[in-house]
């Protein structure tokens, strides 16, 4: 039974200068999004020329967010999202000059890049859920989402309390064993640490299903694991995970030393996983037979796919999507 995601109630004084409720969602009343328009099936790029966006991946991404969470897509909601991305990465990682509309190939603008689209899709989950957050909330909730964000490598550091180089380091932990009952403890710590994610895994979005972000880190085998474990759980499930509780899907976003990184998406009917994809860096089809036999799912509803977007499982977990409303 998973404990202790609302330890932290939502008016404590340590939270209440990052994270900010919306007056009909902290009273519970139900907010209905607007009802999806019929139309023909359109990219998410097509959406966001339409809503007056630049014409680059953030953009594309930026929709493909908002309909993940069921989000009226407003340019001047895309357009909110968007500049807080721009932001805060230029806060966080203090770049001499930030262009929307740039695209470089050097390693400082992809990590840029990077940052944006996991600050816009933490921006989209908050609003999805009614709350506004600071900018070192909505940091802090990016931070959750994204394995590869560089302020958890400095928040393990400083927890562990080692000043040596990263190989020392590794060296000196002792040997950890990994069980369900031990991730289960890692992530519990890390959202008691922050209680900002505390706070947003205990509340509902919109639309009545509840996101949930679970992150935590280990090592094993001389290898960090950095991992996202995001949970979609259906409309009036309660959090505090009970046998009646149900997901509808589970990402776990894996980053293996900061080189390697795998996403494994699992869709689940009855408490029983149904289908699987998996997104790896390269495609490695001969996967599907090992996770058939681990998962006791058949190999046709297994999909091992090249990761092209840094979040997948966000980006086309919807296949249509509504019209862009032009109403402000």
């Amino acid at each position: 039974m998973l404990k202790g995601l609302n330890s932290q109630p939502i008016g404590s004084e340590k939270s209440a200068q990052n994270i900010k409720v919306s007056k009909a969602q902290s009273s519970g009343q139900t907010i209905k999004p607007s009802a999806p328009i019929p139309a023909a099936a359109r990219s998410a790029a097509s959406f966001a020329a339409t809503a007056g966006l630049p014409s680059d991946k953030l953009s594309s991404s930026i929709v493909s967010f908002a309909r993940f969470f069921s989000l009226p897509l407003k340019p001047q909601l895309l357009t909110n999202i968007r500049s807080q991305a721009f932001l805060q990465s230029a806060q966080t990682a203090q770049p001499a000059s930030v262009n929307p509309a740039q695209t470089g190939d050097s390693s400082t603008s992809l990590i840029s890049a990077k940052m944006r689209e996991a600050l816009s899709l933490a921006a989209a989950a908050a609003e999805s859920k009614g709350v506004e957050l600071s900018p070192r909330g909505l940091e802090s909730y990016a931070e959750a989402v994204d394995p590869e964000w560089e302020k958890r490598d400095e928040q393990q550091r400083k927890k562990r309390g080692k000043e040596q180089n990263e190989h020392a380091e590794k060296a000196s932990l002792k040997p950890v064993s990994i069980t369900a009952d031990s991730l289960k403890k890692m992530a519990f710590e890390y959202a008691e640490e922050n209680p900002i994610l505390d706070i947003l895994n205990v509340l509902p979005g919109k639309d009545g299903q509840r996101w949930i972000v679970l992150p935590f880190d280990f090592y094993e085998d001389g290898k960090e694991f950095k991992i996202s474990m995001r949970i979609l759980l259906e409309p009036e499930m309660n959090i505090l995970c009970d046998d009646s509780s149900r997901a509808a899907c589970m990402a776990l976003d894996v980053s293996i030393d900061n080189k390697q990184r795998w996403l494994f998406v699992i869709e689940a009917a009855n408490n029983k996983p149904m289908r699987l994809a998996v997104y790896t860096m390269p495609e490695d089809a001969r996967l599907k037979k090992e996770l058939s036999r681990l998962l006791e799912i058949p190999i046709e509803r297994i999909a091992v796919k090249n990761r092209e977007e840094s979040f997948p499982y966000e980006s086309s977990y919807l296949d249509g999507a509504p019209a862009i409303d032009e109403a402000v």
